[in-house]
C-alpha cells in the first residue's frame, strides 16, 4: 500500500511539473519565429531557463518522495561553455531523471532531434516550439536510394533549424545503443560488450554531420542497484540507489561534418573511436557491479 501511495504521489506531481513547463515554454517559443535573431537567441536561452527550473522540479519530487542513494563521479566533466554530444548507456524510462539530477544546472539542457512522426504530442511540440528542438525525418535506405533528393531535403531543413545555435553552446543529447537494452536485445545484438549493446553510429553521425560545430562527447554510465526497470518502479522509489559516471572526449575534427550515410570507410573510423570509449565505459560498469554486489544490469 505505501508503495502505491508513494508511486501515485510522485506520478501526480511528476505530471503537474510537465504541464506547468509546456504551458510555459509554448507561448514564448512562439516568439522566436519573429525576423529577429536576437530575439530568438533571447528566447531560446530564457526558455532553457524555464527548462532547468524544471528539471529541478523533477530532483526536488525525487529527494521528497524517493529519498535517494545516488553517487556520481566526474562532475567536473559537466561544462556549460561547449557545444557537445551527451550520449547514455540507456537501461530504463528512468534514466532521463537520474542523469539530469546531476547535470541539471551543470551543462546546458539538452536537446534532441525527434521523430517527425510525433509532432502531435503536446511534450514534442512544446519541445519543438518552446526550445527549437527539430523535428527529423528518419528515412529507409531503400527510399533514399530511389530518390537521393529526399535525404538533401531533410538535411537541408535540419540544418536550417540547427543554424540558431552555432551562436550559443548546445548539448545534443542521444542514446546510441539505439534502444533500452534487455537480455533479448542485448543477445540479439552480438555485442562483444559485457553490459552494454554495441553503439550504432547513425544518429550521432548524422548530428555531427548536421552540427560540425559540436566538438566535446559527453559520456554518461549509469548503473542502477536493483533489478527493476519500469516507469512504475521509478516512480514508487524501487531505483533509488544508483551510480553516475561522467566522462568527457574531445571529438576529432574529421569525424565531424562527414555523410556517413555510404561512406564505408567514415563508419568504420567513426565506429572505432566510440567503441573505444564504449570498452571504458564496460569496464566502468563492471566494477560498479561488484560495488553493488550484483552480477547483471539488465
Amino acid at each position: 500500500m505505501k508503495r502505491f501511495f508513494i508511486g501515485s504521489i510522485t506520478f501526480v506531481l511528476v505530471l503537474f511539473n510537465a504541464i506547468w513547463i509546456i504551458l510555459a515554454v509554448t507561448p514564448i517559443g512562439l516568439l522566436r519565429f519573429l525576423p529577429s535573431r536576437r530575439i530568438k537567441i533571447g528566447v531560446l536561452k530564457f526558455n532553457e531557463r524555464l527548462g532547468e527550473y524544471y528539471l529541478n522540479g523533477n530532483k526536488f519530487i525525487q529527494d521528497l518522495m524517493h529519498k535517494p542513494k545516488y553517487r556520481v563521479e566526474g562532475m567536473e566533466h559537466c561544462k556549460m561553455d561547449v557545444w557537445q554530444f551527451t550520449t547514455i548507456n540507456h537501461l530504463s524510462w528512468a534514466d532521463i531523471f537520474l542523469f539530469l539530477y546531476f547535470t541539471n544546472f551543470k551543462a546546458t539542457c539538452p536537446r534532441i532531434f525527434m521523430k517527425a512522426e510525433l509532432w502531435w504530442l503536446p511534450i514534442t511540440w512544446a519541445a519543438n516550439i518552446g526550445l527549437g528542438m527539430p523535428f527529423v525525418k528518419r528515412r529507409k535506405k531503400e527510399d533514399i536510394i530511389k530518390n537521393p533528393q529526399l535525404a538533401l531535403h531533410d538535411k537541408n531543413a535540419t540544418i536550417k533549424a540547427c543554424e540558431i545555435y552555432k551562436l550559443f553552446p548546445t548539448n545534443v543529447c542521444g542514446f546510441i545503443e539505439g534502444t533500452r537494452i534487455d537480455k533479448e536485445k542485448y543477445d540479439n545484438s552480438k555485442s562483444k560488450f559485457k553490459n552494454l549493446m554495441p553503439p550504432k553510429i547513425g544518429g550521432m553521425g548524422y548530428t555531427l554531420e548536421v552540427m560540425p560545430y559540436i566538438d566535446t562527447l559527453t559520456d554518461i554510465t549509469l548503473i542502477y542497484k536493483s533489478s527493476k526497470r519500469t516507469f512504475w518502479d521509478f516512480l514508487c522509489g524501487d531505483m533509488n540507489e544508483a551510480t553516475v559516471l561522467i566522462n568527457s572526449f574531445d571529438i576529432p575534427n574529421h569525424l565531424r561534418g562527414k555523410d556517413y550515410s555510404f561512406d564505408n570507410e567514415g563508419r568504420e573510423e567513426f565506429r572505432n573511436f566510440l567503441e573505444e570509449i564504449w570498452q571504458k565505459k564496460d569496464e566502468a560498469i563492471e566494477r560498479e557491479k561488484k560495488k553493488f554486489g550484483i552480477e547483471k544490469v539488465f
